[in-house]
């Protein structure tokens, strides 16, 4: 990430501490204000926005590869987050998903985005194609218990949208969390991180 230009607040006098092959500019209160989602009345870093190249799903995936039509940004920054502890290879940001890179998300992540390996593909409805669907391993609360089943080392994990969640497609797998209550669905993030720890139980070497 290469940092061009650092948008301060108006009040903003430690310059000394700011990267000096950034552009300073101060800001007058009201623009700053409102540039400043968070509140945070520190400087705004002004950074590219690292590339994302599409991907062929079609292709027999390689470890650890999640899909994601996510489209809260508290929910995606957070499973973002969680797929970067678990070493997730590559996040694969459906057509639902929204953009990686919008303040909700990278603050929810943590950073996480700006280091986890994140590539693009269509919408959740084109997975139906029987060589894309040979890949993917889905969470649906009408699948096999995960705790009885061997998870293969190279596979490819839908977690879908909190309401919507995934086709009825004829994935590899459907694959569920058992809840006492099923009648209240886990979050979307917390039933992915579940089932990302459950994959490293099988396979702990990245």
């Amino acid at each position: 990430m290469t940092v061009h230009e650092l948008l301060l607040p108006p009040s903003w006098s430690s310059r000394e501490e700011l990267p000096s092959q950034a552009i300073h500019y101060q800001l007058s209160h009201s623009l700053f204000q409102e540039l400043d989602v968070f509140g945070t009345k520190e400087p705004l870093l002004v950074c590219d926005v690292p590339e994302m190249s599409h991907t062929n799903l079609n292709r027999p995936p390689n470890g650890l590869e999640v899909l994601c039509p996510i489209g809260d940004p508290g929910n995606l920054g957070a499973l973002l987050r969680c797929c970067r502890a678990f070493d997730v290879r590559t996040v694969v940001l459906l057509q639902e998903a929204v953009h990686p890179f919008h303040p909700k998300v990278i603050r929810a992540s943590s950073g996480a985005v700006f280091v986890q390996s994140l590539q693009w593909a269509d919408s959740i409805t084109d997975l139906d194609a029987p060589e894309t669907l040979q890949w993917i391993t889905a969470l649906d609360l009408h699948g096999t218990n995960m705790s009885t089943v061997q998870w293969p080392q190279h596979v490819r994990l839908l977690i879908g949208e909190e309401g919507v969640g995934v086709p009825p497609f004829q994935f590899s797998e459907r694959l569920c969390i058992p809840q006492i209550h099923p009648s209240i669905p886990l979050n979307a993030t917390v039933a992915g991180s579940i089932a990302l720890y459950a994959y490293r139980q099988h396979h702990s070497q990245p």
